[in-house]
């Protein structure tokens, strides 16, 4: 047998091999969750929209899941690095935030 069509056996194994896998019952990898790119409606929406996607899209909100400390904590850092939020607002965005992107529920 030539180096070539060995070659090509291997490639041909390489490339059916995880078919033949899933198929003997291993299970195919987890899918990536999807972010929305949109914000859930609710008090304080429209205020994280225009303060926070300033700088952030939705899809990187939409990622977290704090608690409270946590989002107290983001908002505060945020406000420091120039977040540009009176103190009346700080608290309707942390509550907004922690109402749509609380812990994850396990």
């Amino acid at each position: 047998m030539s180096a070539r069509s060995l070659a090509a056996i291997l490639l041909v194994g390489v490339v059916a091999l995880p078919t033949v896998a899933r198929v003997a019952g291993t299970p195919a990898p987890a899918r990536r969750t999807v972010y929305t790119k949109q914000l859930p409606a609710g008090e304080g929406q429209d205020l994280v929209a225009s303060k926070c996607q300033t700088c952030h899209s939705a899809m990187l909100i939409t990622q977290q899941h704090k608690d409270s400390t946590g989002w107290e904590k983001t908002v505060t850092l945020m406000e420091k690095w120039g977040a540009r939020l009176v103190p009346e607002d700080h608290a309707t965005v942390v509550a907004y935030l922690l109402r749509s992107y609380g812990p994850a529920k396990k």
